[in-house]
């Protein structure tokens, strides 16, 4: 019994010997949280274009047709249709869709634009050669992850600065860091003006496209030690 009694002391002196020394680290580091912005406008735009079968008098313009006009427009424009342009996924290769008494198949195609003077003239593009819808379906800047990276660069500096001008103020010294964490934001978001691109064909009048920059934030918490 006098072991049992002694074994569970001992614990009991080691337990509140290690909560006294969290509390005794936690005392002797300063936590803070640095933040890091920057405002960014997407370079690279993404888009589906949807090709459809329809008829001109008694003769049928098929997919086939369209697509090599398509590509056609789109080199003269200065795209690369061999590395952005590609159909838009599996599922979208030849759908049929019934209307009313005729069945009519689509094809839907993804395309890159890494030039935004591009988009104007890829409006034209599709009015021209009569494109049944024009969607845009991502817009990314290119540098995202570059970004980001220096972003946290600077919001961990941020954060080590906040706590030296702290800790100066009351004649402290900071030290390494001991905890660093980033708090992940939801995805970035950017809003664009202007035509929303659907069925862009039906449109009579055609707005430009325009972004409105979005601030890129990078948060980070840190805890520091207290020399």
């Amino acid at each position: 019994m006098k072991t049992i009694l002694g074994t569970l002391a001992i614990l009991s002196i080691l337990t509140v010997t290690l909560f006294g020394q969290e509390i005794a680290d936690a005392i002797r580091g300063i936590e803070v949280v640095g933040t890091a912005e920057r405002m960014v406008v997407p370079d690279e735009l993404t888009f589906r274009i949807t090709l459809a079968e329809r008829t001109m008098g008694r003769s049928k313009v098929t997919i086939e047709q369209q697509e090599a006009s398509l590509r056609t427009e789109l080199e003269k424009i200065g795209v690369d249709v061999a590395k952005d342009l590609s159909i838009y996924d599996i599922s979208a290769r030849y759908v049929r869709r019934r209307r009313a008494s005729d069945v009519q198949a689509t094809q839907d195609y993804r395309l890159v634009i890494r030039d935004l003077t591009k988009v104007a003239p890829l409006q034209d593009l599709a009015d021209r050669i009569n494109v049944s819808r024009l969607d845009l379906v991502i817009a990314t800047n290119s540098h995202i992850e570059d970004i980001r990276r220096e972003l946290r660069i600077e919001a961990i500096k941020a954060a080590r600065a906040k706590a030296e001008y702290i800790m100066s103020a009351i004649g402290g010294h900071v030290g390494s860091a001991i905890f660093v964490k980033e708090v992940v934001p939801g995805e970035s978001r950017y809003v664009f003006d202007g035509y929303a691109y659907a069925n862009a064909v039906n449109a009579s009048v055609i707005q430009p496209l325009s972004f409105a920059p979005e601030k890129e934030t990078v948060t980070i918490i840190a805890r520091f030690e207290i020399k």
